[in-house]
């Protein structure tokens, strides 16, 4: 992989590219961006660029030994710092630290990529400041993370920060084309779901993806219709761990956006992330009130939160469908009298889609 084959960030790119030729290049990047923009994968390449041997100017040859190395992620002078566990823990940065204090073994650079460096915890943050307040010659640190309000702002303020933007729709359009071939109306669909990232395409790939998302969005669809035993045998059957939940209420939250845009624009549906299912859309828009569709939005954002602390699934996704049905059949001022009083005391629920 080179710069050139990078998709999708072409001001980035031609921002490390100048700074290469300029030999303006920083001690220390910050990369921010959504999953599944590049980052991690632009700051390999980069470490790759620094060491190539045989390159041009600006890029790297992808055929000699420090090349193939890179490639392979045998580098002695690349390394790659993870989480462990839910964190990155300070143990990692002392043997960073521990690191930067020999010069590289073969290349120009010795680089380190923290992927994910939100996840740093507050000691290991401030260990790794310390390292970016004195860094030594001949290193190059790259921090990923999606945005800087996770990091202490004296790290930020120590890197170049550079911004990845959602890829747009036709790039990652054409890349599954052109990478899987397959349809372009499919992958026309799937770009549209995957809301500007590659990676999340990718996984759409599968189908077992798409008839997770065909099932809880036909689900919704048909909510103004049914009865509260559907809606309870329907949580039933609502499996998944929590990262799986946490897609399918992504998905919710593109179907709820898709009926505000349709009772907005409802004479078009080219606007729609959901586009294979506009007859549904359109059906279920004209049952719902736009500010009653925020306040589901609100809610299932809510949830979103809820699940990060481990709080019973079921009755957090009984409580958002009831509401739902409730606010689809105009019965909103009892839906917020009738939730059970036990979902708001055991999630902490603001009280306010009532009424």
């Amino acid at each position: 992989m080179s710069f050139a084959e990078i998709i999708g960030q072409s001001r980035i790119i031609r921002l490390l590219r100048r700074a290469l030729a300029q030999d303006l290049l920083p001690h220390a990047f910050l990369f921010t961006g959504m999953e599944g923009v590049g980052k991690k994968l632009t700051a390999l390449t980069l470490a790759k660029v620094v060491n190539c041997q045989e390159g041009a100017s600006g890029d790297c040859c992808d055929r000699c030994i420090s090349c193939r190395k890179a490639a392979s992620g045998n580098h002695p002078d690349i390394d790659v710092i993870e989480r462990e566990g839910p964190f990155i823990k300070i143990e990692q940065i002392r043997a960073l630290k521990h690191r930067l204090r020999f010069k590289p073994l073969e290349g120009r650079y010795r680089v380190t990529v923290i992927s994910n460096s939100q996840y740093l915890k507050v000691e290991a943050a401030n260990a790794l400041l310390k390292v970016l307040e004195e860094p030594p010659e001949n290193n190059l640190i790259i921090l990923t993370a999606f945005e800087t309000t996770g990091l202490l702002p004296t790290i930020v303020s120590r890197c170049l920060h550079l911004s990845f933007q959602p890829l747009a729709t036709v790039e990652i359009s054409a890349h599954l084309c052109k990478t899987h071939s397959i349809a372009p109306e499919r992958a026309a669909v799937i770009a549209r779901l995957a809301g500007g990232s590659l990676s999340r395409a990718m996984a759409l790939l599968d189908e077992k993806q798409i008839s997770r998302r065909n099932w809880i969005l036909e689900t919704v669809a048909e909510i103004h219709k049914s009865r509260i035993p559907d809606l309870l045998a329907a949580t039933n059957s609502w499996k998944g761990d929590n990262l799986d939940l946490q897609q399918d209420l992504e998905w919710l939250k593109t179907w709820i956006r898709d009926l505000l845009v349709q009772q907005f624009e409802a004479t078009e549906s080219v606007g729609l992330l959901n586009s294979d299912l506009a007859d549904k859309v359109e059906t279920l828009a004209s049952h719902m009130k736009s500010h009653h569709l925020l306040q589901i939005f609100d809610l299932v954002c809510t949830v979103q939160e809820a699940i990060g602390y481990n709080v019973n699934r079921r009755l957090s996704l009984e409580t958002l469908l009831l509401l739902f049905c409730a606010r689809a059949t105009g019965q909103a001022t009892q839906a917020g009298a009738d939730l059970p009083m036990v979902a708001r005391e055991r999630f902490g629920w603001p009280v306010r889609f009532g009424g």
